[in-house]
């Protein structure tokens, strides 16, 4: 799997410059970090969020099935102006925290 473009991550990682973010290189992804907690990846052109409930993202966004074994939302790029993309990161950041994941 090839890692995503620079380009691509460097938009994502863009938008979300108000927050404590950093991602690392790994297994063909870019892991995305907030506040030292792991809450998603960017590859594909996308942003998979893990899913920790939030009820404010869009309808349209890809969400898991309660049986699905990967539990994330698919963003797409669509979405990196959004203005509820920077919250969302930072409140799975916080719920992951608590949940000591």
């Amino acid at each position: 799997m090839a890692f995503e473009e620079d380009s691509i991550v460097q938009e994502w990682m863009a938008h979300l410059s108000d927050l404590n973010v950093e991602t690392k290189k790994m297994f063909g992804c870019y892991c995305l970090y907030c506040d030292g907690q792991a809450v998603g990846w960017i590859h594909d052109s996308v942003l998979s969020l893990h899913e920790v409930g939030l009820s404010y993202i869009p309808e349209d966004v890809k969400r898991p099935g309660k049986d699905d074994k990967i539990q994330e939302m698919v963003i797409p790029l669509d979405y990196v102006n959004a203005d509820w993309l920077s919250q969302a990161v930072q409140d799975t950041a916080d719920m992951r925290r608590e949940c000591g994941k």
